[in-house]
This record gives C-alpha cells, sequence and structure tokens, in this order.
C-alpha cells in the first residue's frame, strides 16, 4: 500500500500548483463513521487526512458531503455500510464497508435509479489513483 501512497503524493504533487482539497481531522472522520455507523478503511482515512475531499479535477466527498449524501440516498434504501465518497448523478461510487478486509473494502458503482451493483476497485488507494490519473490524462487539474 506504500506504493500506492507514494504514487498518489507524487502525481497531486506534479499536477497542481495547490491543493485545494480540504483536508479533514481525526475527529470530524471518527464522528462522520460514529454518525454512518461504519468504519472507513484506512486508505480513505489516510487520503481525507492527507488531501481531504473535493478540489482540482477530483470530486470527492470530504465528511459534511458524505453525510449529506448518506441522506438524500436513504430515501432510495442505500445498501447497509455503503459510504457515498463519489457522487456522479446517476450513480455513486461507494465504499462497501460491510467487506472489510484487512482494514480495507472494496469501492462500489451503485445507482439509486437503476438495479445492479458494480465492483470498480478492490480498494480505495486502486479508485483515487485512477481518479487522479484520468484527471491528468483530461487535463482536469489546474496546471
Amino acid at each position: 500500500m506504500e506504493t500506492y501512497k507514494s504514487k498518489i503524493k507524487q502525481l497531486l504533487k506534479e499536477h497542481q500548483r495547490e491543493h485545494t482539497f480540504e483536508k479533514q481531522s481525526e475527529e470530524v472522520i471518527q464522528e462522520t463513521e460514529k454518525k454512518l455507523q461504519v468504519t472507513f478503511p484506512q486508505s480513505f482515512k489516510w487520503f481525507l487526512k492527507e488531501f481531504g475531499g473535493g478540489g482540482d479535477g477530483i470530486d470527492l466527498n470530504g465528511c459534511s458531503d458524505i453525510l449529506a449524501d448518506h441522506q438524500s440516498f436513504k430515501s432510495f434504501h442505500i445498501p447497509k455500510g455503503y459510504v457515498v465518497i463519489q457522487d456522479v448523478d446517476e450513480y455513486c461510487y461507494c465504499l462497501d464497508t460491510e467487506k472489510m478486509k484487512d482494514g480495507e473494502c472494496p469501492v462500489v458503482n451503485w445507482s439509486a435509479y437503476e438495479e445492479g451493483i458494480y465492483h470498480t476497485a478492490d480498494h480505495f488507494y486502486e479508485f483515487i489513483l485512477e481518479e487522479i490519473e484520468n484527471a491528468i490524462d483530461n487535463d482536469w487539474f489546474d496546471i
């Protein structure tokens, strides 16, 4: 997992003038986990503390967005243990915290409007690295 961390840090450093992510404190992360009755994977906690959510081409939920999205999807019967990390209108990327293993869980693609849940990544590091690489490839970063 250290390889993922190094690559993520390197890419964000190389392709952004300044980070506009809002870093999250351990207290805010713990409070969010408590409100959702879940445990975030280690990779997601690391990213929230190191970089936060939102910002420059990577539309990733910070803790307040996670809580707001969870509330808005309650009426759509969001599966137990799902944490919305990115809302893309017609679907969401979610952490499936019910499938936690060795401190990590898969990222899935879930839609409130369609049936089916699709595996996206084995863990958050894999997911966020691909998101960063896509942002770079598509010139979404403010360079």
